[in-house]
């Protein structure tokens, strides 16, 4: 009986398969750390025009952003052309607060309790909605935004699955006893769903008009990351590929001398050491994403004079990216065997759809120069395919706002939003989908009757997400984000 080659094909088979996947598999956090940089749902960002960040109860506005939040109601605009111009910038940190037994092994931070944190920044967002009304019955728009994603999201020190794989499976698993261990990782990962959308309205009656149009959506994504230098008791890969080897033809040598119970311990100490070789080995990641697809959009707005009611329904876009990738070999050699890597070769296409999403919205009319306004939205999450979320009900929100005449050249807004995700509980495993509440202020500045000013500021308030994962390991996770903006709208 071969101890070495039975036993060691085994373990090996198993082991590293098994901690490979789940090396890679949290790899994916990285295509999911940029998210939506401003608001709205998985994939999807309903701000899409700086008038947002002063109130962005927008479901049913007569306006020129209702291109996009309410393009039914552009019917109700007056007669001529009407343009857009937008810019925003958004600035968010995700934030974990990590604990585990092992992190004091950590010979570069020799604490408990470690702090990773994500910076994503995008100074400029730009958009643009355009409008044409032709007559009392017939209106034509277009617009161009950033759907979904909008920022680079860094992540300087890596994240805390990184390292609870490599304290905790080098240790427990690998050699039976905790040691010191060291490691360094980073992570980027950026996202842009560029949309540009046309359709054309049309007014049934003198109260209700339609709208239908289509929306093409230009998707791409980049994932970078690595974990290096990975050294266990002091000691690196290619100490611990020596030391399998030594052990192997030391099991060889009893074995052929008949001494089993010698020559089954240096095989056992060969797995051991061969595996943790394996683990330790660099581990790079270097995926970009392309793709397109195309989202129906339908809508109806019915205008009471002081009441305006509004409806919008996106259908689901088929998103399928195409992989263009220069990955490690050791990440390329289990693409077949292993699902989590296979989905960052090179060629390989990725589905993630962008949800289909419900609207609707009422404006209503208090005083001749005071407006409040609200609206609901409902994301189909569980029907997108392609979600590597644990999606165990779709995600909601509400919005709310006021907007306030202080005279004929000022109006002053302010508004807020509530997003509920519903996720299962190991949702934060791979992203920062946290539900939120966002506050707006802004105002409007209407320099003549052609030309119009908006400048607001977004300030989102993040839930706290504790994720526990028993033998006094967890995770806190929380974001932070500010959005400001200024867009100038124009009449001819």
């Amino acid at each position: 009986m071969c101890y070495l080659c039975s036993a060691k094909r085994k373990y090996q088979f198993y082991y590293i398969i098994k901690e490979m996947k789940k090396k890679l598999f949290v790899t994916a956090a990285m295509a999911v750390c940029a998210g939506s940089a401003m608001a709205g749902g998985l994939l999807t960002n309903t701000n899409q025009n700086a008038v947002f960040l002063r109130n962005p109860a927008r479901d049913a506005v007569i306006a020129i952003d209702g291109v996009y939040s309410n393009p039914a109601g552009v019917a109700f605009l007056p007669q001529g052309f009407h343009l857009s111009l937008s810019w925003q910038g958004a600035f968010q940190k995700r934030q974990i607060t990590s604990n585990a037994p092992f992190y004091l092994l950590n010979t570069e931070n020799q604490k408990g309790e470690h702090f990773f944190e994500g910076k994503s920044v995008a100074p400029v967002i730009p958009s643009f909605q355009a409008a044409y009304v032709i007559n009392d019955k017939w209106s034509v728009s277009a617009q161009f935004a950033v759907g979904g994603g909008g920022g680079k999201c860094e992540f300087d020190n890596g994240l805390p699955m990184f390292e609870k794989l490599v304290g905790a499976q080098l240790n427990n698993t690998v050699n039976g006893g905790f040691k010191p261990y060291s490691l360094n990782q980073s992570l980027t990962g950026e996202q842009y769903f560029y949309g540009v959308q046309i359709g054309g309205t049309y007014k049934i009656t003198d109260m209700v008009s339609v709208f239908g149009g289509l929306r093409g959506v230009i998707a791409r994504s980049g994932y970078t990351g690595a974990i290096r230098n990975i050294t266990l008791d002091g000691k690196n890969s290619a100490y611990y590929a020596q030391a399998s080897l030594d052990a192997a033809n030391a099991a060889k040598m009893y074995q052929a001398a008949g001494d089993m119970a010698a020559a089954g311990m240096y095989a056992d100490l060969a797995q051991k050491a061969g595996t943790a070789s394996y683990v330790m080995q660099d581990l790079v990641l270097d995926c970009d994403q392309s793709a397109f697809g195309v989202t129906p959009i339908l809508g109806v707005d019915v205008n009471l004079g002081k009441l305006n009611l509004a409806a919008k329904y996106e259908f689901r876009t088929k998103i399928n990216f195409e992989n263009e990738s220069n990955n490690s070999e050791n990440l390329a050699a289990l693409a077949t065997q292993v699902p989590a890597v296979a989905v960052y070769a090179d060629g390989a296409k990725v589905r993630s759809d962008i949800p289909a999403l419900l609207t609707f919205g009422a404006q209503y009319s208090i005083l001749k120069n005071l407006r409040a306004m609200g609206g609901f939205h409902y994301y189909f999450d569980k029907d997108a395919k392609g979600s590597a979320t644990d999606v165990e009900k779709n995600t909601w929100e509400v919005t709310f706002g006021a907007e306030y005449d202080v005279n004929n050249w000022l109006t002053v807004s302010a508004g807020g939003q509530r997003t509920k995700y519903n996720f299962g509980e190991k949702i934060q495993d791979t992203n920062f989908n946290i539900s939120s509440t966002a506050l707006c202020l802004g105002a409007s500045f209407h320099v003549s009757k052609m030309v119009n000013i908006n400048a607001g500021y977004m300030h989102s308030f993040y839930n706290d997400y504790l994720l526990d994962s028993g033998n006094g390991m967890t995770d806190l996770y929380t974001r932070k984000n500010d959005t400001f903006g200024v867009s100038v709208d124009l009449k001819f």
